[in-house]
């Protein structure tokens, strides 16, 4: 069964000139105060202000701070450390750096910022190795020329560059409007062209994932946002509002993608609103990344034709969807932010227990944290043992391409493998490249400045091109730091070391835990049919009054995610050999399909909000009593009796959906 090959596509909308800009700056004081003092051991300063640089985890200052922060000065010790340890026996330096590499590793359990400076402290350390020093006072110095370089990059970042503590927010809202005017699209060309079954699988797949990713990821970066900024502020209030009222568009999106793959007959009429929806959800994602106001004439005036058009619709459920949006839209344009928060302000929690906790709970072999961790000391450990007996000063790139390419599960680590190998390959032809023309300290610290500006500004963009131009860089500062060497070798040893680091990581990942997802698919489709369960009794009790829509949107969002992370499950298991569960695949995803549906009818009954008679009210319970049941047993025992009122056609179809849920479950 062959692995799926990793998407190597560039994304351009990441790119970010501000990123390559500051790198640019923060790289090339040293490298320029090197030349002009005729000291090319400032190279090592220029390397501890690339690497802060790397560190930079980005968003508010309150995450950015800590992060820069804790790497420059732990950067620099363990440069001064290992540098010294490098030139001891290998069986002190080996052993010391593997246990390093587990603490690195173990340091995701801090998040994103935690990985990002674990990974590059082992870096620092390992490049140590490579640059040993018998005497503790040259070790030293050593450090404390890293530690100039990176407190140079920390007071760049954190105090004389220019910050927007909302730019990433804005970044994440603009990219929820993005993916809503996609989904939206979709919905366009679904409706004129009378797309089936199959079709609206495929849309419900591919977009709505897509959507609900993007949405919680505007909210994670909005709670970091407030812990700096707090909720208070107009525009923290603000960013909540569109926030919510953008996830409340999607919810209204769903039920009407539901309503008209059941309903042809008004597909046409549905047209023309949609595409004014469209209009405005893609002239909203520029307005929002240049912090333009949203309430113009012309936001005022597209929203009386969406109501015109409205109007002359025939009153129907689809009505009352694009109805509710236009409302949302109405929102969003409003003057004055909400007075109240629709996202809550986090609590504070003590730095001890933030330290702390996460160790307690993550410390066992149960976690994929901890297993992930002692699986990169475990293959670290012969290799450091090797390359530092026998592989030479550039050897140690095994090491730190084993660290960087080493995922908690199999299929990520083929795919980030597959991705810097090729890169690293691109890059050392690119530094071969550049050796021939670049001869003289002066060519060598111009030619620095330009790459330093493209390598993070294509950061975001895409792994393979960021390490294809990074890998010069690393090459030409190495080059500062040995002069004479030749630039050739130096890149051909990054390549060729990289690839074993590479190779050993995918084999290592194969062999110890390798964290297939395949064997869990049941237990992940149980936890998404237990969301839609619950999104399920949360919708009918705020419907007989027993409940609230508030919760009935938790619970949305809640079986929203559970669908993606399967999604993601799935996706991650192309890529590892998976084929004797391909049955299982082919009916976890009808499952998922089946579930998506759900969730869609589901949004139109929160829309629709149909008045169920006291008598009825029995019946009801019922109902929901029957697909929880059988969405979490899996038991398709004979349908209720359908009330007579409103909503029983919503019920027939959510049973059907459950059944077949069932079905495949006892197939």
């Amino acid at each position: 069964m062959k692995l799926a090959a990793p998407n190597l596509k560039p994304d351009l909308r990441g790119l970010s000139l501000s990123e390559g800009l500051r790198a640019f700056c923060a790289v090339a004081l040293p490298l320029l105060l090197g030349q002009v003092f005729d000291v090319p051991q400032l190279g090592l300063a220029a390397l501890g202000a690339l690497l802060t640089c790397y560190a930079d985890p980005g968003g508010p200052a309150a995450r950015r701070a800590p992060a820069v922060i804790s790497y420059a000065l732990l950067g620099a010790s363990l440069y001064a450390l290992f540098s010294w340890v490098g030139a001891q026996s290998p069986w002190v330096s080996a052993p010391l750096a593997a246990f390093l590499v587990f603490c690195t590793s173990f340091a995701r359990i801090y998040g994103q910022a935690g990985m990002q400076v674990g990974n590059l402290s082992s870096v620092a350390a390992l490049l140590a190795l490579g640059a040993p020093e018998s005497g503790m006072g040259w070790a030293l110095l050593h450090g404390l020329n890293f530690l100039a370089g990176a407190g140079w990059a920390v007071i760049l970042t954190l105090v004389i560059w220019e910050t927007h503590p909302y730019a990433a927010s804005r970044r994440a809202l603009a990219e929820v409007a993005r993916r809503l005017a996609r989904l939206n699209n979709e919905l366009v060309r679904f409706a004129r062209h009378a797309e089936g079954e199959a079709a609206f699988s495929a849309h419900a797949l591919e977009y709505r994932g897509q959507v609900r990713e993007a949405i919680e990821n505007a909210r994670a970066v909005a709670y970091a946002t407030f812990r700096r900024r707090g909720l208070v502020s107009p525009r923290g209030a603000q960013l909540s509002l569109r926030l919510e009222s953008f996830d409340r568009i999607f919810g209204a999106l769903i039920a009407l993608s539901e309503q008209l793959e059941q309903d042809p007959a008004v597909r046409d009429d549905c047209v023309a609103p949609l595409r004014l929806i469209s209009g405005w959800l893609a002239a909203m994602e520029p307005e929002i990344l240049a912090d333009r106001p949203l309430d113009t004439p012309r936001k005022r005036a597209s929203l009386k034709r969406l109501r015109q058009a409205l109007r002359d619709l025939p009153d129907s459920p689809e009505r009352h969807v694009l109805a509710a949006i236009a409302e949302q839209f109405a929102v969003l344009v409003a003057v004055a932010p909400p007075t109240g928060a629709a996202l809550p302000a986090p609590s504070p929690v003590g730095l001890r227990r933030r330290v702390l906790s996460p160790i307690r709970q993550n410390f066992t072999l149960s976690s994929v944290a901890f297993r992930h961790a002692l699986r990169a000391a475990v293959i670290a450990l012969p290799v450091l043992a090797v390359t530092t007996r026998f592989g030479g000063i550039y050897s140690h790139w095994a090491t730190i391409t084993l660290v960087f390419c080493l995922q908690p599960y199999f299929a990520a680590t083929w795919a980030r493998t597959a991705e810097r190998c090729a890169g690293t390959v691109l890059g050392g032809v690119l530094a071969a490249a550049l050796g021939f023309f670049v001869h003289t300290d002066l060519q060598l610290a111009l030619a620095m400045l330009p790459l330093s500006l493209c390598a993070f500004a294509l950061r975001p963009v895409n792994f393979s091109l960021y390490i294809a131009v990074l890998t010069p860089m690393v090459v030409l500062l190495v080059e500062k730091l040995r002069p004479g060497e030749s630039e050739f070798f130096v890149a051909a040893s990054r390549v060729l070391w990289s690839l074993l680091g590479g190779a050993l990581a995918v084999l290592g990942s194969a062999l110890l835990w390798p964290g297939f997802e395949a064997p869990k698919l049941e237990s992940f489709l149980g936890t998404v049919r237990r969301a839609h369960a619950a999104y399920v009794e949360a919708v009918i009790d705020a419907l007989l009054g027993q409940g609230s829509w508030g919760a009935a949107e938790t619970a949305r969002r809640a079986a929203g995610l559970a669908s993606n992370n399967l999604e993601a499950a799935l996706q991650r298991i192309l890529s590892e050999p998976h084929g004797r569960h391909e049955p299982a695949m082919v009916k976890v995803a009808a499952a998922d399909a089946a579930l998506r549906r759900m969730a869609g009818r589901l949004s139109l009954l929160a829309l629709e909000r149909p008045a169920i008679a006291p008598q009825e009210r029995d019946v009801w319970r019922g109902w929901a009593v029957w697909l929880r049941q059988i969405l979490e047993d899996g038991r398709a025992a004979p349908r209720p009796a359908l009330p007579i009122g409103p909503g029983a056609a919503d019920l027939v179809r959510l049973a059907r959906q459950a059944e077949l849920i069932a079905q495949e479950a006892r197939a």
